[in-house]
């Protein structure tokens, strides 16, 4: 059920391959939900501020409506899937494929289940509904509260749900399940529990459950009802379904009892307390019951090692043992097992032998086969063949075995068996966590209620296998003197985790799990232990087709074996494969034992060469570290578009930093200090400050232990940059000062002078502008110097913007015309734009408006397309046209500065934006929409640790009441905040 809009709910789109609510404002999601609920048709304006405020409008709605539109758009771009608002006549549409919004996908599913519903599939059809169902996450659009939006919403309700939700729970009756049914009935809300359709299925769950006298009282209590009001055709039909109803369950048809004849092969004991389940147990009774509408001769249960196939198997022989006089025969086939294999001739031979035929009477292995189904015939049997290897095992027992109910257990899906002879199959799941739990607590004998806490997080660590949930119980059962806060602490060791159960008997997680490892051939045993090395439990396909070092066809049938071994999964995105927490501890410790390093170097190689490759498309013109000589047949990812390189770095960073701490511990120094740099722009973009700081943390350390002065210089400078940014200014010195020490003693000039400007920086935002500036002059003498007109722009430029904000604005110009000048001579277009921009707001300042153009224009020339400057220079602009009293002009240039921003995921820039659309608004007399921006405003400023820019625009906000105007705020580095120099540019001076 893919789609990519929602609104049975509050209004969902989804970002990153998730569905998320949580984006834009209250009215942006609002005039979304409008648009889809009528994709590709139009709304006019009239419509949607009805939808939007009824009666009660804001002072101009129509601008109000243009404004959220307007959000709207550049919020959509994050979309996996695009949607276009298109502007329309007088209105608005949003140009996408209805079968993408949930509401089409609900229709479309709940059509399939009333097929399958007329076809006799009746299992297919609840599941259909249930999935269905499963769309709706709330009331649909709860956060518009108007009178068509009311409407709307009420007829969704009683056209979609409601009869959905009848269906299902008449499926559900047809399925013989009523206890189920009647849980569903809890669900309704008391006024659409009283409808006729719903009383009916309730008078029908009483039965059912044989609770007839509850069943006369809900009947007489809805007919008075339906009497009181006056509705006389639900009265008749009520009394007339009741008469029918009644008499059926109180007379019923009379059948013979059938005997039980006990089985011919004793089952295996049933489990004490047989967890959930209720599901996979259900669906075995429709494909086993005898004259079931959808039985299937045989049903193949599969599942990876300890989810409990065997247990469930043997749980639902017992429950249904009534249902086969004739027997049940289990066998353990020993697919997996140390024993030796059950081969097909011996299964025919057992199983003739538990028919007390004398098997040995017949040489010929066909003829004893020929005689088995001869003895089978007219027999109501239950066959358990538990553990076959793979579909070869069994396949030709299925001939033989036509006359009798058969369950295949296996840790393979059995595929080719189920497509052969068209078998149902049942894949086990993990168990959720309440029910993990509840076995876990089971087995426990009363030790988890005293220590809840701890079991509640065991249960978790066992990922859902009941193998794992019952050892580590038997062990804790073991062991009453062990609190379960000290087993827990043990079993965070894979190793411990592992060799829980492991009493010589074979029966550990290692050992189980090693059965099914030692099958796979070598290179499928390869890639299993590539996903020990890899720290994340997803793997993009590219990664492993790239790290095993094999062709790409034998990679593929490799990860086919462990997907089909329920190894490893493949989720609903076909080009990533996952790998369970427990399975991925059991790789790790194989992938410790192995002593061939290539397998990590490949892993370590394709990530550093697709992370350079990915920077290069996302920052084509920022310096890099020196590329490395990539391991023998790594194929990195390639980009088409910075939009997909910036994907993959927002879905690998937390891999990519951990496999630096991996290069670390294995003295992959190189690699270790080299990918958090390359990872740090995108970081620094959306904000991932914490992975910025472990990530320059690892390169300072491995730089150090390869002896790589220049390197850990340039980490520390950066981390010390990132410090700076933070507002953490201890932390921020000590890094620059020890970056400076090693700068100095290599005898780095370029690493000094880089630093010092950082220290410089650290000064001018430290209260200490005296400081900072005789530190920027130096600066600018030492890059006069040695030449480095890079930097000697970049401290002209801070040194600008410093005499700037101490109101020296004479002194200031001087030094921005030298910025200007040098960053002409280098072409550095970028650092003009900037330069052009401060030089606007400078001159705005000192109320030179015509001045202020010119640079505006100016800097427009240089901008090429760079979102960021385009947003600090519109933000210069709407202070300019708002300072010439053009309010209409302000309002628009500052909103698409905060539209730009929010482009561009500048937090910085969204919040000066905001501080300077929220001066405007409130100018104009909108305090309502100044004071909602300046607290997103402070927001951001606190997100981005500048604490002081925060208090200060909470200052604003505490002034809104007061009824004199709120001056500008006057910061320098608002409106114009160019990056300090980087990591790379510290090298060999």
């Amino acid at each position: 059920m893919d789609f990519a809009y929602g609104i049975l709910g509050q209004t969902a789109v989804r970002m990153h391959g998730k569905m998320s609510e949580q984006w834009g404002q209250r009215q942006t999601r609002n005039i979304l939900g409008i648009l889809l609920t009528r994709p590709g048709q139009r709304f006019s304006q009239d419509t949607l501020i009805s939808w939007l405020w009824d009666d009660d409008l804001p002072g101009n709605p129509q601008e109000a409506l243009y404004k959220a539109v307007h959000r709207l758009r550049p919020a959509l771009e994050e979309a996996d899937v695009h949607a276009t608002v298109a502007r329309s006549g007088d209105g608005y549409l949003i140009d996408l494929d209805e079968g993408l919004v949930d509401v089409a996908v609900f229709r479309k599913t709940m059509w399939k289940a009333h097929a399958a519903a007329s076809s006799g599939d009746h299992e297919a059809a609840y599941e259909s509904a249930e999935a269905a169902l499963s769309l709706w996450r709330d009331e649909p659009l709860p956060e518009l509260r108007t009178e068509r939006a009311d409407n709307w919403r009420e007829d969704r309700i009683k056209s979609m749900l409601l009869p959905a939700r009848e269906f299902l729970t008449s499926q559900l009756l047809t399925l013989g399940r009523p206890d189920e049914a009647a849980g569903r009935m809890q669900d309704l809300a008391p006024e659409h529990a009283s409808r006729l359709a719903f009383v009916k299925l309730q008078l029908q769950i009483y039965y059912a459950l044989g609770q007839s006298e509850q069943a006369q009282a809900h009947y007489l209590d809805a007919h008075r009802r339906f009497h009181d009001a006056a509705d006389d055709t639900a009265t008749a039909m009520l009394r007339a379904f009741h008469d029918e109803l009644r008499d059926r369950h109180e007379n019923p048809p009379v059948t013979p009892v059938r005997r039980a004849a006990p089985p011919t092969h004793p089952l295996p004991r049933d489990l004490r307390g047989f967890i959930s389940r209720t599901r996979a147990l259900d669906t075995l009774d429709q494909w086993l019951r005898p004259g079931s509408p959808t039985r299937s001769p045989a049903v193949v249960l599969s599942g990876p090692p300890g989810i409990g196939k065997t247990s469930l198997a043997v749980h639902w022989a017992h429950r249904a043992a009534d249902w086969f006089p004739g027997g049940t025969i289990y066998l353990d086939l020993h697919g997996f097992g140390p024993a030796p294999r059950l081969e097909p001739t011996d299964i025919v031979d057992r199983l003739l032998q538990e028919l007390n035929y004398p098997f040995d009477h017949v040489v010929d292995a066909t003829a004893r086969a020929a005689v088995l189904r001869q003895q089978l015939t007219d027999r109501s049997i239950l066959v358990i063949l538990d553990d076959a290897e793979n579909s070869g095992h069994v396949d030709q027992l299925l001939n033989v075995l036509s006359e009798c109910s058969v369950i295949i257990t296996s840790r393979r899906r059995l595929g080719a068996l189920t497509r052969r002879h068209e078998l149902a199959a049942l894949s086990l799941d993990r168990l959720d966590d309440r029910d993990s739990l509840e076995l876990f607590v089971r087995r426990l004998n009363g030790r988890g209620e005293r220590e809840p806490d701890a079991a509640r997080r065991i249960a978790h660590l066992c990922d859902g296998l009941p193998l794992a949930l019952t050892l580590i119980a038997e062990s804790a059962a073991r062991r009453p003197g062990l609190s379960l806060s000290t087993m827990l602490d043990q079993l965070r060791d894979p190793e411990m985790l592992l060799s829980i159960g492991d009493d010589g008997d074979d029966q550990s997680l290692r050992a189980v799990f090693s059965s099914s490892y030692r099958m796979l051939e070598p290179r499928s045993q390869a890639v299993f232990r590539l996903f020990g090395h890899h720290p994340g439990a997803e793997i993009h396909v590219d990664t492993l087709l790239s790290a095993t070092g094999l062709p790409a066809a034998e990679t593929r049938r490799a990860l086919e074996t462990l997907v089909a071994l329920h190894l490893i999964d493949q989720p609903g995105d076909t080009d990533r494969y996952r790998i369970v927490s427990i399975f991925h501890r059991y790789a790790r410790t194989l992938s410790d034992q192995d002593h061939d390093s290539r397998p990590l170097r490949r892993l370590l190689s394709h990530y550093y060469s697709t992370a350079y490759h990915a920077h290069r498309m996302a920052n084509p013109y920022r310096d890099r570290p020196p590329r490395l000589d990539p391991e023998p047949g790594i194929r990195p990812t390639q980009f088409t578009t910075p939009e997909a390189a910036k994907r993959w770095f927002l879905r690998e960073r937390t891999n990519t930093i951990a496999l630096a701490a991996v290069a670390e511990q294995h003295h992959y120094f190189e690699i270790a200090y080299m990918l958090p740099h390359l990872l740090a722009d995108t970081l620094d973009r959306y904000g991932f400050y914490d992975e910025m700081s472990t990530g320059f943390s690892i390169a300072a350390r491995a730089a150090r232990a390869n002896n790589n002065s220049h390197a850990e210089a340039s980490s520390l400078n950066d981390l010390g940059e990132l410090n700076l940014t933070l507002s953490n200014h201890k932390a921020a010195e000590h890094a620059l000062t020890q970056a400076l020490e090693l700068a100095t003693a290599d005898g780095s000039p370029i690493g000094v002078l880089t630093i010092n400007i950082n220290f410089a920086q650290l000064y001018r935002h430290t209260g200490r502008p005296a400081e900072a500036i005789a530190l920027f002059r130096r600066c600018i003498t030492h890059a006069q110097r040695n030449g480095d007109v890079v930097r000697e722009a970049k401290a002209e430029q801070y040194l600008g913007e410093t005499l700037a904000e101490l109101d020296q604005h004479e002194k200031a110009l001087p030094h921005y015309h030298r910025a200007l000048h040098l960053r002409a001579l280098t072409g550095d277009t970028a650092g003009q734009a900037t330069t052009y921009t401060t030089l606007a707001e400078l001159h705005l300042r000192e109320e030179q408006f015509a001045v202020a153009h010119r640079h505006c224009q100016l800097a427009h020339a240089q901008i090429a397309g760079d979102l960021t400057a385009t947003m600090r220079l519109r933000t210069v602009e709407a202070r300019l046209a708002a300072a010439e009293r053009d309010d209409r002009a302000a309002l628009r240039l500052s909103q698409e500065a905060v539209e730009l921003a929010e482009r561009a995921h500048n937090a910085t820039g969204q919040a000066r934006a905001l501080e300077a659309f929220a001066e405007i608004l409130y100018s104009r007399g909108n305090h309502e929409d100044a004071v909602d921006a300046w607290r997103r405003a402070a927001a951001f400023y606190r997100g981005r640790g500048k604490d002081a820019k925060a208090d200060r625009v909470e200052q604003q906000l505490a002034a809104a009441g007061n009824p004199h105007a709120i001056p500008q705020a006057r910061d320098g580095e608002r409106t114009v905040a160019i990056p300090a120099p980087r990591r790379s540019t510290i090298t060999n001076g």
